[in-house]
Formats: C-alpha cells, sequence, structure tokens
C-alpha cells in the first residue's frame, strides 16, 4: 500500500474560536460545509457544500489535512463535541520555518515550556480551544533561541 497523505478530524465545541485559532496560525481552508450563513463567511475561492453541521478543512503542506467540525453523520453521541481534550495523549506535530511568530500571536499561548532537543529541533507546544496540543518544531539556530529567549525560557533536552 502506498500512503498519499494524511488528515485528522478533531471535534469541536465552538466552530468559529477554533476557526480563528487556525486561521490565526496560518492554516489555510480548503473546502467547507454547512448552513448558509457558515458557507457566506467561508473564503470565496474554496468550494464549499451544504451541511446540517459546521465544518472547515485545512491543507497542510501538500499531503496532509486539518478538519474541524462540530458535528458529523458518522458521530451516534453528538455530545463527544461539548468534551474537552483533557490529555496531551494525541497530539500534532507541524514543522514551521521559525517559531517566533507564535509568540506575537494574541490567540494562543503556551502550553508546555519551549525545549530545545539533542537533534537540532526547537518545539514549542500550544492547546486549541478544545484542548488539542499542537507541537511546533522549528529547525534549531542559535539566533532564534535569543530571540525567544525574550519571549520565555528554553530546556535543553
Amino acid at each position: 500500500m502506498e500512503i498519499t497523505g494524511f488528515g485528522a478530524h478533531i471535534k469541536v465545541s465552538d466552530i468559529k474560536k477554533s476557526r480563528e485559532f487556525y486561521e490565526s496560525l496560518g492554516f489555510k481552508a480548503v473546502f467547507g460545509y454547512g448552513d448558509e450563513e457558515w458557507k457566506a463567511s467561508l473564503p470565496k475561492d474554496i468550494p464549499s457544500a451544504p451541511e446540517k453541521y459546521r465544518g472547515i478543512v485545512f491543507a497542510i503542506g501538500d499531503n496532509a489535512k486539518l478538519e474541524i467540525a462540530d458535528g458529523h453523520v458518522g458521530v451516534k453521541h453528538q455530545d463527544i463535541f461539548k468534551k474537552t481534550i483533557e490529555n496531551e495523549k494525541i497530539s500534532a506535530m507541524v514543522n514551521v520555518k521559525s517559531l517566533l511568530p507564535l509568540f506575537s500571536n494574541e490567540h494562543i499561548r503556551l502550553s508546555f515550556p519551549v525545549r530545545h532537543y539533542y537533534w537540532g529541533t526547537l518545539e514549542a507546544a500550544f492547546r486549541d480551544p478544545d484542548g488539542f496540543v499542537l507541537v511546533f518544531i522549528a529547525p534549531y539556530s542559535e539566533k532564534e533561541e535569543e530571540q525567544i529567549k525574550q519571549f520565555t525560557n528554553i530546556e535543553t533536552v
């Protein structure tokens, strides 16, 4: 079997808040679905479809997607969308060129210490509005480390 891409679907309690969070990080919307009001709020250049619940799909690089929605036809117990993720058992890793833009983003707050790993990365972890952990990974550079230290401490691991 040849794997050609990967995606994750996050069930969210507040679709507007979650959309704002992910868009503030630079995630690019490629598809959306929902009622007419929701579809009208989506970027005009993306396709959309009618649906009973609201959702949006973001492209991550060339072969990965992240979908957020406040409902799903395949989910029997819709109350699952109201639950907060309370542990770090699952997280997403997002490769970026630099971590610096994260520290000036008003929609996010650091959830764990920034770490410099011996294999050559700087990593910062944040939670989305429902508690899902996103780990942003950038190549290590002394210059970036010094700039990040203006915002927070860095642990060396």
